[in-house]
């Protein structure tokens, strides 16, 4: 029998609405330590506002939220920045556009105190997501969507989070980079014990990568008449 692990993260009753329609409604969810959890839903279903959410990012202050998120028993905002990692779905809102790629790469070990580790992560992760290092010293404007994409998980990776936060996060990506990306990622889940929690639309690769598969319609108690 395999050894339980203590849950690392925590939703409790979570829930957010505005004037105008309710976004999540008495969410429940533990998330354990290693898991690589897929959250699947449809299209405004709220997945993305959940790990916002999670993320402890702004929201308009007229919005209603209530509940309880405990990550590592504490608030977002009582841990350190580089043990939680978000990678969305759009990338050109990550990087500044007058700084070169290189400048906003560095700029998260810098704050760590890390920049020592810096040319190694690199070297480890740029050939695994496809990309040159190059091409580092160019400015965002002159990479497509899914380059920045890949850009922008590699500015997520080399902060060697604990926990990982993908918003379609591998979306732009053409089929075998997509494969490739996410099967690095999951050995990074199962090797390091990274907790992986992934957004997305592809039932396949959920099936095939995560180890565990919610549907938020499941979880998320919203009034039919709210819609």
């Amino acid at each position: 029998m395999s050894e339980k692990k203590d849950p690392i993260i925590v939703l409790e009753e979570v829930s957010l609405s505005s004037s105008e329609r309710t976004y999540l409604s008495g969410v429940n969810l533990q998330i354990d330590s290693g898991e690589f959890l897929g959250i699947l839903g449809r299209s405004g279903s709220g997945k993305s506002t959940l790990l916002r959410l999670l993320l402890d990012l702004p929201i308009p202050s007229s919005w209603k939220k209530t509940g309880n998120i405990r990550i590592f028993g504490k608030s977002k905002k009582e841990i350190p920045a580089r043990w939680i990692q978000p990678v969305f779905q759009d990338p050109v809102l990550v990087f500044n556009p007058i700084w070169t790629l290189e400048k906003s790469l560095r700029e998260p070990l810098q704050l760590f105190k890390e920049e020592n580790l810096y040319e190694s992560l690199l070297e480890q992760w740029l050939p695994v997501l496809g990309l040159e290092d190059k091409d580092r010293n160019r400015l965002p404007s002159f990479f497509s969507g899914g380059e920045l994409q890949r850009f922008s998980l590699l500015r997520a990776l080399i902060c060697r989070p604990k926990i990982l936060c993908l918003d379609e996060a591998t979306s732009a990506l053409d089929p075998i980079l997509n494969y490739q990306v996410l099967q690095a990622l999951s050995d990074l889940n199962r090797k390091e014990g990274v907790t992986i929690i992934w957004v997305t639309h592809n039932v396949k690769s959920a099936g095939k990568f995560c180890s565990r598969v919610l549907e938020l319609e499941k979880l998320n108690r919203i009034p039919i008449d709210s819609h």
